[in-house]
């Protein structure tokens, strides 16, 4: 199992104590796992966070009815990386699923009522852990913006809104079922960016698309469903979706 010298390596425990990191090690439990084997899957309740201590994990969308393939990759999370942290984040459900990539996978599993426990005993320690994971899931969003930039002027660009609020209302999936539908498509032109606030938190998760020189459009209260119909009606069909444009 990893011991304290690893955890002080992992990025969602950054900046703990020796104390803190011994009594988030007392949760732990190694598993391993062979190559093509599934960790969690998409939608899945979200109940631990899983440190790779060995090896390599994918984090994957799954297309319904089709077997799962390298492709569809959206992460490649090494040691040692931290997977999981959907567990703290509203709605607590995996927003991608993981598979092993390598021969062989170490994983450090700890649950999560283990660790609220020791941050109701420790609340600095669940203060840092908590900023770690905003960082965390910052990182990704920035890399997700790079990976799915496919084109050096894009003809279309979808903004998602991922702030705090956004993230809780639900921004997170909005941005998966995008990612997947782009996927799906063989357009190439199109730019997919994150960005913070535009001051609607009760509407929440909001989308900004941009095609064009056409005017800005901005949706409202989106979900997997709405993105999936904006993305076929709208930015493949070019009919703007009236009744999800903000202040309707």
């Amino acid at each position: 199992m990893g011991g304290l010298n690893f955890l002080e390596k992992v990025d969602i425990f950054k900046g703990f104590s020796q104390d803190q990191l011994k009594a988030a090690s007392k949760g732990g439990r190694e598993k391993h796992y062979l190559y093509g084997e599934r960790l969690f899957a998409e939608g899945e309740d979200a109940d631990r966070i899983w440190l790779v201590t060995d090896g390599q994990v994918d984090l994957r969308f799954d297309l319904p009815g089709r077997p799962t393939s390298e492709q569809n990759t959206v992460f490649a999370i090494t040691a040692p990386q931290t997977l999981g942290w959907s567990s703290f984040v509203p709605p607590f459900k995996y927003a991608l699923s993981a598979y092993s990539a390598t021969k062989t996978c170490k994983i450090l599993q700890i649950k999560k009522d283990h660790l609220l426990e020791c941050f109701d005993k420790d609340p600095r320690m669940g203060l840092m852990f908590m900023t770690n994971v905003a960082a965390i899931a910052s990182r990704h969003f920035d890399q997700l913006q790079e990976s799915t930039s496919v084109a050096p002027v894009s003809k279309v660009k979808i903004t998602v809104h991922m702030s705090t609020c956004g993230i809780a209302a639900g921004a997170r999936q909005v941005m998966g079922a995008l990612v997947e539908e782009i996927s799906g498509s063989d357009r190439r032109d199109i730019e997919v960016a994150s960005s913070g606030c535009i001051g609607h938190c009760k509407n929440e998760p909001n989308i900004t698309v941009e095609i064009g020189s056409s005017e800005p459009v901005i949706y409202q209260e989106m979900t997997p469903d709405k993105m999936r119909r904006v993305f076929k009606e709208h930015i493949l069909g070019g009919e703007v979706q009236e009744d999800y444009i903000l202040g309707h």
